[in-house]
């Protein structure tokens, strides 16, 4: 790898590393200061005659205990929510310490935390350091899709879980990888694969492919390297000059599940967790699934009522109940105003205004659903979706999602990007996903409420 482009990029990443200290000190001190103001003196706007000193000492205290628990190893942050977690146990120890600080505060006679002055501090920390991770992250995020803070990769092997990899890095430009060729067993070099990418070699001259494509990161999917290639890349990998070497998921199945770290035996292992969204997304998500389904069920009910008794008075049973396949493939029902045809009068107005879903927020209530996930598929569909359920039943169907609020042209492609929802989950993603539903709802484009009438009906999958 050439020493320039080594430097260049060591240069970069030590400026993000910088600009995390800097953010968590100035955090941290914002915490102290507003704590201590408000209590003793209950207003943030007056200050105390006097500020003990020895209270500094919760800084390097803090930062100290941020580094042993890794908020500073960039190759772990700035994606999910493991970060935020650290964050919380971190703070919720550097509010602890004043505890300590108490006792060498009598000694010192300058300083005496209180329980309040420790919820306090503990409470802002949490809220400005977490917010301080969060801004850093858009702006990482920003200048990563603008070529900084990039790292280069070859991905080892082929096959279609290679090819899967490749075209998540080149949808999640966020993710700072940009993958610059592939290295495969079994094809010559020079064979088009992806766009502009090609393969540029074989494994025996990867050092050769890193000296001139100056990648910083090998990416092997061993279930599509050769035996005999991938033991010998295991016996180079602690040798190979500068690089990261990863291990990519065999399977692109894996790519929405959550692979767990750990020793068994003193045996490194990893263990395959069954649903993607798990820890504080998972709460989040929760939280926001039942704050607005209870917010909304007061008015739902009045509209379905409404809409039940005109679909009766036009002759209509009112409600039809389905039965979909729910997160780990278990079968739950659902009900939904049965509209019919929809092709005019009272069923047509309720399914463009998308009351027939709302009796859906019931079965948000129950767990069955979520507000924001992939579309519900009819237990009668299951074979035509089998290629894609591993992956899609490890989150619960939603009521809304990116396939209604970014109509795709196949079926493919609409998994593609369910499954991109499943990968990059955050909270803001199913925000981002509610507002998007709720403007296509005002703008009331009849066209696309009429592709999107099919999502919980008979959506025939004909590209496959």
């Amino acid at each position: 790898m050439p020493e320039g482009a080594t430097n260049h990029r060591r240069q970069q990443r030590l400026l993000l590393t910088a600009g995390l200290l800097v953010a968590d000190v100035s955090a941290i001190a914002l915490a102290l200061t507003a704590a201590h103001r408000l209590a003793n003196a209950r207003s943030i706007w007056y200050a105390p005659e006097q500020f003990p000193p020895a209270l500094w000492l919760v800084i390097p205290i803090a930062i100290a205990i941020f580094g042993l628990g890794r908020l500073y190893v960039l190759d772990e942050l700035l994606e999910g929510s493991v970060e935020y977690g650290r964050v919380v146990y971190g703070c919720t120890l550097a509010a602890l310490s004043l505890v300590l600080l108490g006792f060498w505060g009598k000694f010192l006679q300058d300083v005496a935390p209180s329980r309040t002055l420790i919820v306090l501090v503990w409470g802002v920390s949490v809220f400005a350091v977490g917010g301080g991770r969060f801004l850093i992250r858009r702006a990482v995020r920003f200048l990563r899709r603008r070529g900084y803070l990039i790292s280069r990769a070859v991905i080892v092997g082929l096959g279609t879980s290679g090819l899967a990899f490749a075209r998540h890095f080149q949808q999640a430009r966020h993710s700072g990888v940009r993958v610059v060729g592939f290295v495969d067993d079994f094809l010559p070099p020079g064979t088009p694969v992806l766009g502009d990418l090609v393969v540029l070699g074989p494994p025996s001259d990867l050092d050769r492919i890193l000296e001139e494509t100056g990648a910083h990161e090998v990416i092997i999917v061993p279930t599509a390297t050769a035996w005999e290639s991938f033991q010998e890349l295991m016996r180079r990998a602690a040798t190979m000059n500068g690089c990261r070497v990863r291990l990519a998921p065999g399977s692109r199945d894996l790519l929405a599940t959550t692979l767990r770290a750990h020793q068994l035996a003193q045996i490194p292992m990893l263990t395959v967790e069954r649903v993607r969204i798990t820890g504080l997304d998972r709460v989040l998500k929760s939280t926001l699934d039942y704050a607005i389904a209870l917010a909304l069920l007061a008015p739902a009910a009045l509209g379905v009522l409404l809409s039940a008794a005109a679909l009766r008075a036009w002759g209509l049973r009112p409600f039809r109940r389905m039965r979909i396949i729910g997160r780990e493939g278990r079968p739950v029902s659902v009900y939904i105003l049965n509209t019919g045809d929809a092709r005019r009068g009272v069923p047509r107005l309720i399914r463009r205004l998308r009351v027939d879903r709302l009796p859906l927020l019931a079965a948000v209530l129950l767990g069955r659903m979520s507000l924001v996930g992939p579309r519900p598929i009819p237990l009668e569909r299951r074979a035509a979706y089998a290629a894609w359920l591993p992956s899609l039943l490890t989150v619960r169907p939603g009521v809304t999602g990116l396939w209604a609020v970014r109509p795709t042209a196949s079926l493919d492609d609409e998994m593609e990007q369910s499954l991109f929802y499943i990968r990059h989950y955050t909270i803001w993603l199913d925000i981002e996903v509610l507002l998007r539903a709720v403007l296509r709802l005002i703008s009331g484009n009849g066209r696309q409420e009429e592709w999107e009438g099919t999502a919980l009906r008979e959506r025939v999958p004909v590209h496959r």
